[in-house]
């Protein structure tokens, strides 16, 4: 099956429909329609929206709470985002050895000492697991925070429902550029990916990591958000906000910072180069006592090393025009056991 790019209609009501040359799945917003270029049986499921009306009231006012009276929004999208979810059952063998460091005492009397050692520790085994893995079903499309967005998929899938006109109308659709066999194939690459990431934490030196992942299922999950920009102090700023039905809330946004912040946190990054320079003064009398010659080192190297760092981060925050704030962790892969 294939679309035309500058006008696509539903079979069924007629409606236009937004689509891509790479569109694979698409869904009409108005009454619920869907098809695949792969399966005419492939049924998205929804997650229930909350009112528009009350989503733009709600808007209006964290906006200005976060921004200031003087904050205008500009631009808003009532968005169905589609997240598939792949159920997928992994396993992993892996083989390597991490370093411990050891450390006894040599010599004795007033030759006694402590010397450390390393030992290698050998770390085998198999990871078996099953993972719930969210892909993003666009190809090039960008959407601002869309990693907490899977995160929130992954949180709710259990509430998503099939798909009924009532639920997408008044919200732009966007439809699947990914075939459901591109989506497991990223899964599944997204599992070995995590499992070695992992094992390299674990491990000094990975040898092998073999990883073998069976697809128990996936479903295409249509995701509602709210994406925003506003205005405040001649600048523009970006924000997103989940539109599930009962749980709005701010999933990521840009926030200006006002002039006085900045002033207040380069304030707070002099203090700590004063405070360095103070204790580095203290710290002087005792260079060159007995005290040992690693902690000498140490206590000439850590004033002047904090206030730089200090001082750089504090150059940072002041000339900072926004902040990036987040309600929920980017998440795109989660253990269910």
């Amino acid at each position: 099956m294939s679309y035309s790019v500058d006008e696509f209609r539903c079979s069924v009501c007629g409606a236009p429909i937004d689509v891509s040359p790479y569109s694979v799945v698409v869904v009409c917003g108005y009454c619920g329609w869907s098809s695949s270029v792969e399966s005419a049986g492939l049924k998205p499921l929804v997650v229930p929206p909350e009112d528009r009306g009350f989503l733009r009231a709600w808007l209006e006012k964290i906006v200005r709470s976060k921004a200031g009276k003087i904050a205008t929004v500009r631009d808003v999208r009532f968005l169905m985002v589609p997240v598939w979810v792949v159920y997928v059952n992994a396993s992993t063998r892996y083989n390597g050895y991490r370093t411990e460091t050891r450390s006894r005492r040599v010599g004795t009397g007033k030759y006694a000492r402590i010397q450390t050692y390393d030992v290698y520790v050998p770390v085998k085994g198999v990871i078996d697991e099953k993972l719930a893995i969210a892909v993003y079903g666009r190809r090039f499309e960008s959407t601002f925070g869309i990693g907490t967005v899977k995160s929130s998929v992954l949180d709710r899938v259990r509430s998503a429902v099939e798909l009924e006109p009532s639920l997408t109308k008044g919200w732009d659709v966007l439809g699947s550029e990914f075939s459901q066999e591109e989506v497991l194939e990223a899964a599944k690459t997204r599992v070995a990916d995590e499992h070695r990431r992992r094992l390299e934490s674990m491990t000094t030196k990975l040898y092998d990591c073999y990883t073998t992942a069976d697809v128990a299922g996936a479903r295409l999950i249509l995701y509602p958000v709210l994406e925003a920009r506003y205005e405040s102090g001649g600048k523009l700023y970006r924000m997103i906000i989940d539109g599930v039905k009962g749980s709005t809330r701010v999933l990521k946004a840009e926030l200006p910072i006002t002039t006085s912040a900045r002033i207040i946190r380069g304030l707070a990054a002099a203090a700590v180069v004063f405070a360095a320079a103070l204790l580095a003064s203290l710290l002087q009398p005792l260079i060159g006592t007995e005290i040992p010659e690693e902690l000498q080192l140490a206590m000439t190297v850590a004033p002047p090393a904090i206030a730089g760092f200090a001082g750089f981060l504090g150059s940072m925050m002041a000339t900072a025009v926004q902040r990036i704030s987040k309600t929920v962790e980017e998440i795109d892969i989660r253990v269910l056991g």
